[in-house]
């Protein structure tokens, strides 16, 4: 059984959050995103690479850290991933860990995508309820 994503009043910033979210939107605005072309038929999506961005490797991190302290968990493939939407667009984060020199920053289109929340279960065990 599919949930529908909470109401926005359920997804508002706790106080202090306003300041760090424009930061994010800042830096999303004035990057240069790349279309992830192996992805194109069954997932498409843009990217930008930690070390190749327009600004600071702490504002990457500071996104990045962002998306994972304040995003809303959702699945891919029963793949857990934190998510966060922005204007029309849904930005995740690929990494091995917190230091991973290759972290990635995804976005895709939401008008591409159907959204659903699938209720996983006490423990995650992944059957729908």
């Amino acid at each position: 059984m599919y949930r529908s994503i909470p109401e926005p009043e359920h997804l508002r910033l706790p106080k202090g959050e306003a300041i760090d979210m424009e930061k994010v939107i800042e830096f999303i605005e004035k990057q240069k995103w790349i279309f992830a072309k192996t992805y194109a038929h069954k997932a498409p999506h843009e990217y930008v690479v930690r070390g190749k961005v327009n600004g600071s490797d702490e504002e990457f991190m500071h996104v990045v850290d962002y998306i994972q302290e304040n995003g809303i968990t959702m699945y891919f493939w029963n793949h857990p991933n934190k998510y966060i939407m922005i204007g029309e667009h849904q930005y995740w984060v690929m990494r091995d860990g917190k230091d991973d020199p290759t972290t990635i920053l995804n976005r895709c289109d939401l008008s591409q995508y159907k959204i659903s929340v699938t209720w996983r279960g006490e423990n995650g065990g992944g059957q729908d309820e």
